[in-house]
């Protein structure tokens, strides 16, 4: 969670490109959960969702929880469409970005209450995966 999302706090609003409701889980937990569902035999043929914070933030929620966290002032910018075509034309790794916006376009809703009650694994919250992804540093 939040890999790219808030590279550093310098008072102008961050970046987010993408619509606002979409479920994520935290990286620890996730990589933990796909080991347990690969190794466990009577898993296999099914389909899990991973721990998954069962609350739903939209994209300024999960900015201002990061910059909350990191002491920065609240605001966010989302990118339209037609301003990220354009920075493709000068920036390679922005020129593929239209191509996947597809996956922000609709709300991703999770529901892992299969996981927790098969393996007893509960999902990190969105706040205490933000605390730990900021500490990091």
């Amino acid at each position: 969670m939040g890999d790219g999302l808030v590279s550093e706090v310098s008072g102008a609003a961050s970046g987010w490109t993408g619509r606002s409701n979409s479920a994520s889980s935290q990286s620890k937990a996730a990589a933990k959960a796909t080991a347990l569902l690969g190794n466990t035999e009577d898993a296999y043929g099914q389909v899990w969702h991973l721990p998954t914070d069962p609350g739903t933030l939209t994209a300024r929620q999960m900015v201002d929880l990061f910059l909350r966290e990191m002491g920065g002032p609240a605001g966010i910018s989302i990118l339209p469409m037609w301003l990220l075509k354009l920075l493709g034309l000068f920036m390679p790794i922005m020129r593929e970005m239209p191509e996947m916006m597809y996956q922000y376009d609709r709300d991703y809703i999770f529901d892992s209450g299969k996981f927790t009650a098969r393996f007893g694994i509960h999902a990190t919250s969105y706040a205490q995966g933000v605390k730990a992804t900021v500490s990091m540093g």
